[in-house]
């Protein structure tokens, strides 16, 4: 039982076909930035921070396996965004539920624990749209990433149509962007953006590189000892 987290169903309310766990509507005050999950255990208390989970999913597997060991530590920040558990597009369709149902189920669960909680939208093709908004409340505030989908031409059109059905569906009153954006009208309703952290630290590193390599042909030159590298 406590393998599937089926305990945790018990404290939340589920919705349609699939039994999506329902997530409350909160009023959530907008972070001024969102932090990757993965930085996040080892930090003391950040104000106006949200935590993110647009990483790789063997990051975070691990609030599923232990939800209850991370209440802690998440309350630290100003609100936390549900698990993005992958639905790739050539994944069978009842492994995409699934990992929609445990994003619901963990989020819906840290809720009534008290933690504040956005929903993160997540979708594959047109199939997905009948269950991958199921228990997201309607005219809320919820969060989105276009990671994978910016630089693919296919990944971008279902990223644009799933984000219409979204907005038809849910009439959210916010939406967190997170990641470089994507060319798309979203009809007045309010979008807060947020820099995708990994680039950033990839065009820092590059940088550095790009001035040690400078560094390195001018101290050659005058035959002095190379510098140390500044990060991994």
């Amino acid at each position: 039982m406590r393998q599937y987290n089926l305990p945790l169903l018990q404290k939340v309310r589920t919705v349609g076909r699939y039994d999506m766990p329902m997530l409350a509507k909160q009023d959530v005050t907008t972070p001024d930035t969102l932090m990757g999950f993965n930085y996040a255990t080892g930090k003391k208390t950040v104000k106006h921070c949200g935590i993110h989970f647009f990483i790789d999913d063997y990051q975070f597997q691990r609030v599923w396996n232990q939800p209850d060991r991370y209440i802690a530590p998440l309350k630290r920040f100003q609100c936390v965004l549900t698990p993005d558990f992958s639905t790739y597009m050539d994944m069978p369709e009842a492994m995409k539920i699934w990992n929609v149902f445990r994003s619901r189920l963990v989020g819906a669960y840290w809720q009534s624990c008290g933690l504040k909680v956005i929903p993160t939208l997540q979708w594959a093709g047109p199939e997905s749209f009948q269950y991958c908004f199921s228990g997201i409340p309607n005219n809320s505030t919820v969060a989105v990433s276009t990671v994978g989908a910016n630089d693919n031409p296919t990944a971008e059109l279902y990223w644009r149509l799933g984000m219409r059905y979204a907005i038809d569906r849910l009439e959210p009153e916010k939406i967190l962007l997170y990641g470089d954006a994507i060319p798309f009208d979203f009809g007045g309703i309010e979008v807060v953006t947020y820099e995708n952290s990994n680039v950033e630290r990839m065009k820092k590193w590059a940088e550095e590189d790009q001035a040690r390599a400078q560094a390195v042909a001018d101290m050659a030159a005058e035959g002095e000892a190379l510098p140390p590298t500044s990060h991994p």
